[in-house]
């Protein structure tokens, strides 16, 4: 532990806190002890820090978790004006301290790798695909050019490229990239059970958005006990994985088995993150689909109003995780007789999809088939 009067050590050991606060799903207590590290680092080392710059980094990872992403994106943005410089120097010539000069470089590197993973992800949550990809991109040449082959880095780096690409309906350059991360990741093995929970989370996902629901629901499964044995049932983290699962269960016909996944994630959700979290909003989504499905149609428009407002609130009125539960809405009630209401719900998500996706990705193309089947049906068919 820190002395009293070390104040660099005592920064230092709440930067060590809100990361182990972080992973244990404690998010508001990480980003508290995040602060305070901050705030000692600036007036200790200045605003020049690379230690500042790590802390930063850390923090920025923390407020995208508490769904706070306005605040999250220019907290990276401060770490990666430190960070950048310094990796952009032209490397010294070697001295007798050449090992030290060269171990400093090397954990500099990595951290703006990590920096700018940090920063695409929050690009990512926000909606800004394009942005997103430029930030994996950038993560992964400066990772493949300055450490080592198949560093464990990596992972992280290819994974956030492969999720960008998932989202962008560019199926085919994800998977790849998950495999790739696969790979380096089993290589390590224990440590690196997370990761690898993580990317069999992912590629379940990614099977699932191609209708390959036989194919996921192994995997995603396997995400779910790794991610229990590791966290326990009752994490944030392991309650995604959960959801995730129940997408593939209900994609196979077994409705009661979603259900309950998607109902004892939410529970996990609202008690550990809120009842107004953007991951609350994604269960309920998906627990409204359920419930449309067996015909609790007033449970179902509860579950999706919830969800639309939680996602209004924080994301604002265009991003694209509006678009499906505007989607669902928009054919809950049209099966309720509310046509009018319902063109105007599956109109707006097909603009929302149009604008932040494309006229060709797959959401938009299946919102469109929607209207289509609406506007076709007799005015009197309800």
């Amino acid at each position: 532990m820190a002395k009293a009067d070390d104040p660099g050590a005592r920064a230092a050991d709440l930067h060590e806190l809100a990361i182990t606060l972080r992973e244990a799903g404690a998010f508001a207590d990480a980003e508290a002890a995040c602060r305070e590290a901050v705030a000692i680092f600036e007036a200790t080392e200045g605003p020049q820090s690379p230690n500042l710059a790590n802390v930063l980094v850390e923090h920025g990872r923390v407020l995208e978790l508490l769904d706070r992403l306005i605040e999250a994106g220019p907290v990276v943005d401060r770490a990666l004006a430190i960070l950048q410089p310094l990796v952009d120097e032209p490397h010294a010539p070697s001295t007798n301290d050449g090992d030290d000069n060269d171990a400093v470089r090397d954990e500099l590197v990595r951290l703006t790798v990590l920096a700018e993973s940090t920063r695409a992800s929050t690009y990512r949550a926000q909606g800004q695909l394009q942005a997103a990809e430029n930030g994996c991109r950038r993560a992964l040449a400066l990772a493949e050019a300055r450490l080592p082959a198949n560093d464990f880095l990596l992972v992280g780096t290819l994974n956030g490229l492969g999720v960008v690409h998932k989202f962008q309906g560019r199926y085919a350059e994800a998977e790849p990239l998950y495999l790739r991360a696969l790979a380096i990741a089993e290589a390590v093995g224990d440590e690196a059970a997370g990761d690898v929970a993580t990317l069999f989370h992912n590629l379940g996902g990614l099977a699932h958005a191609r209708g390959d629901f036989a194919t996921g629901e192994p995997l995603a499964r396997r995400s779910v006990e790794m991610r229990e044995a590791l966290l326990g049932a009752d994490h944030p983290v392991t309650a995604a994985d959960r959801a995730a699962w129940g997408a593939l269960l209900e994609g196979l016909d077994r409705p009661a088995d979603a259900e309950r996944a998607y109902a004892e994630s939410l529970s996990v959700f609202e008690s550990r993150l809120g009842p107004r979290s953007l991951e609350a909003a994604s269960a309920l989504t998906a627990l409204g689909a359920v419930q449309h499905t067996r015909g609790v149609l007033d449970d179902a428009e509860r579950s999706y109003r919830r969800s639309l407002d939680i996602r209004e609130t924080t994301l604002g009125p265009a991003h694209f995780d509006l678009g499906m539960t505007l989607n669902n809405l928009g054919m809950l009630l049209e099966d309720r007789g509310a046509r009018a209401e319902a063109l105007a719900m599956l109109g707006r998500a097909r603009d929302i999809f149009a604008n932040a996706l494309g006229g060709e990705h797959p959401h938009t193309r299946a919102v469109g088939e929607n209207i289509a089947a609406v506007t076709s049906k007799p005015t009197d068919e309800h």
